[in-house]
């Protein structure tokens, strides 16, 4: 094996690593909206979002429209994970909390329940 080919074979080997630990923080889970406060009236809305996180991959679904993959996730604090205009802040067990997703003209806080 030539040297060149060793320095090829390491470098995607340290990418491989570094994608693995950017999104080994990010737990795979599946969370069903539970009620959703759209803003900036505060209105309760209806709501059937459903996430799905799987590999730092985010799925997004809802009533009349297929499961499509929304955007990469990573964790930028501990409970914090971060996917486009969605910022995701889950309890210490991973089973609670919410999204605030940010888009125009309005925003909206989806509150949800979640399974690993």
């Amino acid at each position: 094996m030539t040297r060149h080919m060793r320095l090829v074979i390491l470098a995607f080997g340290l990418l491989a690593f570094l994608v693995t630990a950017a999104t080994a923080g990010v737990p795979n889970m599946t969370c069903k909206a539970e009620r959703t406060v759209e803003g900036p009236t505060g209105q309760p809305r209806e709501t059937t979002d459903v996430f799905r996180v799987a590999n730092g991959r985010l799925y997004h679904r809802w009533s009349g429209r297929e499961e499509y993959f929304y955007n990469d996730i990573r964790e930028v604090e501990v409970g914090r994970y971060v996917s486009g205009a969605m910022v995701f802040v889950m309890d210490y067990d991973k089973l609670r909390g919410y999204v605030v997703i940010a888009g125009r003209p309005d925003w909206r806080v989806v509150y949800l329940d979640c399974k690993s």
